[in-house]
């Protein structure tokens, strides 16, 4: 009897999915209930679950495939978080009627073993929407194959291997139909970089180093030698090693290679580590030449190890960092306020323990007394207080009313001076530069990648009741379709999945610091 109980369970609620199941399932009841029995009463109970369960909010699943732990965890962890952030404020909104999102993440260690076992887990999730994520090439590449298999749409925000859109053969057929990325790929990376280095570097002969990592194909470096040399310039070789290594006798023997090859340039595809250590090296022998780098050089462990010698050496990514963003602002409010970030201390200071403090005030004038003749007028000041929520560079406009009033408040307490108010926001400023500094780029781009799965979601999963391979199809239809301001830019991606508009960012080595030269579009 059990078991007859959930059959019918089963049956019952597979038919109140549908009109017509539920048409012949009242049809059913009122036939069984003509005899009042135990079979009619469970029947009944179950139409009454089936019917109200129809109705209620449906849950469906964003998963995030990035880097949790290890040495990209900074990145991994701002990725999961800029999701979060655009998924709570989905739901808040009610964006996708009738739906409840959440986030699931997996920390694929940057490791392709790992984005197996990711795509494994979210393959058989019946829930799942979407991914944003991986953010590694190589965990992409086995991993795309599994996501794909079920129609789950991927958007990864910086994949960089142009074969995952674009196979090096003649072939047009796109290798993964569900897949989107929002970053460039190294052969624009490449083009980029070559062309600054020989038009705008004026640089004729460069050595190159290639620390992978290779994926069967071209690898970036020698992407960047092939446009160097169509350029004009000379590359003699290009050298391999193991970029994640900073063993001293690979690292004395490539300084000596390049020593001997009398270059102008240096352009390093390595780990930040053996390239800051090879800088180095090229400092002790006297080699006085500039470097330019790939994204892996964009790390502080670079210029710790090469100390004084990077000063002046250009890095280039993929990534545009949320200073030169002119939309980010309300991002990096948001995900500030919801995660945390730099804010001014009860000392007045801020987090890298700078003061912004107003010049001295000049002595008033004596006023006149009663009798007409020169006296003191005393006053009493407030002191400049600082909402560590406010990120917009400006004053706020109780502030800005009680400047323009006639200074003094309804309270009676004296309104913030014209010089307090300029403190103010030039407190606010340095703070939302600090924001901005705090949140990786990838951050952005992460958010961007899960308002285009809610925005498709907003627009196929309303009136549907399960996730199902028909739906998933039309989210990756939707998505493609997209086209939308975001933070990044334009979100929109052309028939291989691509991002239309994707950008290449030079940094400049000064001070310790990378400095945005300059950021370009192809």
């Amino acid at each position: 009897m059990p078991s007859a109980a959930r059959r019918l369970d089963h049956w019952a609620r597979r038919s109140a999915r549908d009109t017509r199941g539920r048409v012949v399932l009242a049809a059913v009841l009122v036939l069984v209930l003509a005899v009042p029995t135990g079979l009619g009463l469970g029947l009944a109970a179950v139409l009454d679950g089936a019917g109200s369960g129809a109705s209620a909010t449906k849950v469906a699943t964003i998963g995030v495939m990035a880097p949790l732990s290890g040495g990209s965890a900074d990145a991994g962890v701002s990725v999961r978080d800029a999701v979060t952030l655009a998924v709570e404020e989905a739901n808040r909104q009610g964006a996708v009627p009738g739906w409840k999102l959440e986030v699931a993440a997996h920390d694929d260690l940057a490791r392709p073993d790992g984005g197996a076992a990711g795509a494994d887990l979210f393959a058989d999730d019946s829930r799942v929407i979407g991914v944003v994520g991986p953010l590694s090439s190589s965990v992409a590449m086995v991993s795309l194959d599994r996501l794909s298999s079920v129609g789950i749409p991927v958007i990864s925000p910086s994949n960089a291997e142009p074969t995952l859109t674009a196979p090096e053969s003649a072939s047009n057929t796109r290798p993964y139909p569900t897949y989107f990325r929002l970053s460039g790929t190294d052969e624009l990376l490449a083009q980029v970089t070559a062309d600054y280095a020989v038009n705008t570097l004026g640089r004729s002969r460069i050595s190159a180093v290639d620390g992978g990592p290779d994926y069967g194909t071209i690898t970036l470096a020698e992407r960047f030698a092939r446009h160097a040399r169509a350029a004009g310039a000379t590359v003699p070789t290009v050298h391999r090693v193991d970029g994640a290594s900073t063993a001293g006798e690979q690292v004395r023997e490539t300084a000596k290679a390049i020593q001997d090859e009398a270059p102008d340039l240096v352009y390093l595809a390595t780990g930040a580590g053996f390239a800051g250590e090879l800088r180095g090296a090229l400092a002790d022998e006297g080699v006085a030449v500039q470097v330019m780098g790939a994204d892996g050089l964009l790390d502080r462990d670079y210029v710790e190890r090469s100390d004084s010698a990077a000063d002046g050496d250009v890095v280039a990514d993929l990534s545009v960092p949320l200073s030169r963003l002119p939309a980010a602002g309300a991002f990096v409010a948001a995900y500030s306020e919801r995660f945390g970030g730099p804010t001014v201390g009860a000392d007045g200071l801020l987090p890298d323990g700078t003061s912004i403090e107003p010049e001295p005030e000049p002595e008033p004038e004596p006023a006149p007394t009663a009798s007409g003749a020169p006296g003191h007028a005393t006053a009493t000041a407030t002191s400049a207080s600082v909402d560590p929520s406010h990120t917009s560079g400006s004053a706020s406009a109780a502030d800005e009313a009680g400047a323009s009033g006639s200074g003094a408040s309804e309270a009676g307490t004296a309104s913030p001076s014209e010089r307090e108010l300029e403190v103010r926001r030039a407190r606010d400023a340095a703070l939302a530069d600090l924001r901005e500094a705090a949140i990786p780029p990838v951050a952005a781009y992460a958010y961007d990648a899960a308002r285009a799965l809610i925005r498709a979601a907003a627009a196929v999963l309303p009136g549907r009741t399960e996730v199902d391979m028909a739906t998933r199809q039309a989210l990756v239809r939707a998505v493609g379709a997209g086209d939308f301001a975001g933070v990044t830019g334009q979100v929109a991606f052309d028939t291989k999945g691509d991002v239309i508009d994707p950008r290449v960012v030079l940094y400049s080595v000064l001070g310790g610091n990378f400095v945005p030269l300059q950021v370009d579009s192809p």
